[in-house]
């Protein structure tokens, strides 16, 4: 089997079959790990499977609950601790839009039997404390409204990567990172990708790679199917955590890891392939940051980053056989939810690949729906 693509799909795919005795070689056109999955902050939303009727919420809900028994196999396979805490999120609404657009996440989360509480702002003050000047500075702080949800967790996005990889590599797995790949052809018995005009063969042929999978090959038909949306964040640190919980506010959102670490994000832009940071959204994002926790202000700059998260038309991943096309697979579309649907995008497609029935219906993530007419 052959896997293109080294984030957090790509390698949960090549760990998946590589657990279950298929040979693996994983390709990536730059260093594994350094994709939009390295940008993600690594927050993950209450779900669950047992109530879930949408296509979605059942595939967020399995991974939900296999991340707990995955972080434990990571230890053990890379001695790498991913982070995985059950930390809860505050969701804040401090306009009448952001109120009505909770207003009906909260009726969402009710229906699928997810634990919300609405809290009073005193409740906020005295569990986060240190967003006490952020609400004297807001015009009516009577005006914001605020949410309390237990079941969202978070990881530290890097450390996940490279427990991956290191799994990865204790399982048999063939890592080429800087093997750019730039077509794809099928074989009598199976199908091949190039590099440089060197072919690799294999039986089956997985394609993880995010905003760039459409482009690989014509016979695809998906070059217009994934639209890469640029996402930055901004890492900054403290000598202490300033936050218990995640704090989300709007499309915005501010996270302490254990060690200090504090992540700012996020914005959504349409710049087709740019990868870069611009001065003007970091900017945005730590006078964001700094308003909420004043002691910011002098926190150190680790690192401001930017990544493309992969969004199909309907929002659905594409996971499953390319149509028309022997022996080739894709996982990608994953858009903002990459790393919290890695794991059970990896399960289904390997028990699809390997011809059994997968927990969670792929019917509704077949790729031939994002297809364009030849």
């Amino acid at each position: 089997m052959i896997v293109v693509g080294g984030g957090a799909i790509g390698l949960n795919v090549a760990l998946e079959l590589a657990s279950r005795g298929c040979e693996v070689q994983l390709l990536d056109r730059g260093t594994i790990g350094d994709s939009a999955s390295r940008v993600a902050a690594g927050i993950l939303p209450p779900a669950n499977l047992q109530s879930a009727t949408d296509p979605i919420d059942q595939l967020r809900g399995l991974s939900h609950g296999l991340f707990p028994s995955l972080a434990e196999r990571l230890a053990n396979l890379s001695s790498i601790d991913i982070g995985l805490r059950r930390c809860g999120g505050y969701y804040l609404g401090t306009t009448p839009g952001e109120i009505a657009v909770m207003t009906g996440m909260v009726q969402y989360w009710e229906n699928l039997n997810i634990q919300c509480e609405r809290v009073s702002i005193d409740h906020l003050r005295k569990r986060e404390p240190r967003i006490c000047p952020w609400f004297a500075k807001q015009s009516d702080s009577n005006d914001t409204a605020a949410w309390w949800v237990p079941d969202e967790y978070q990881i530290r996005t890097p450390d996940y990567l490279r427990a991956l990889q290191i799994a990865c590599q204790k399982t048999g797995v063939a890592i080429g990172e800087h093997t750019a790949v730039d077509r794809l052809r099928t074989t009598k018995t199976g199908a091949a990708v190039s590099c440089e005009n060197r072919w690799f063969e294999a039986d089956r042929v997985v394609l993880c790679g995010g905003s760039w999978s459409g482009l690989l090959s014509p016979e695809l038909r998906l070059e217009r199917s994934l639209i890469p949306i640029r996402g930055q964040i901004l890492v900054l640190k403290t000598d202490h955590p300033l936050l218990r919980s995640i704090v989300n506010v709007g499309n915005r959102y501010v996270l302490c890891r254990d060690d200090g670490h504090t992540i700012i994000g996020s914005c959504e832009e349409e710049t087709g392939f740019v990868c870069e940071t611009t001065d003007g959204m970091i900017d945005a994002l730590h006078r964001f940051a700094v308003g909420m926790l004043p002691e910011l202000e002098s926190a150190m700059v680790v690192e401001r980053c930017a990544g493309l998260r992969p969004l199909t038309f309907d929002g659905f991943p594409m996971i499953g056989k390319v149509p028309d096309i022997s022996n080739v697979y894709i996982a990608a579309g994953h858009y903002r939810s990459g790393i919290h649907l890695s794991p059970a995008t990896a399960v289904c497609l390997a028990d699809v690949m390997m011809g059994q029935t997968p927990q969670v219906d792929l019917e509704p993530f077949r790729v031939g729906k994002q297809q364009f007419a030849s």
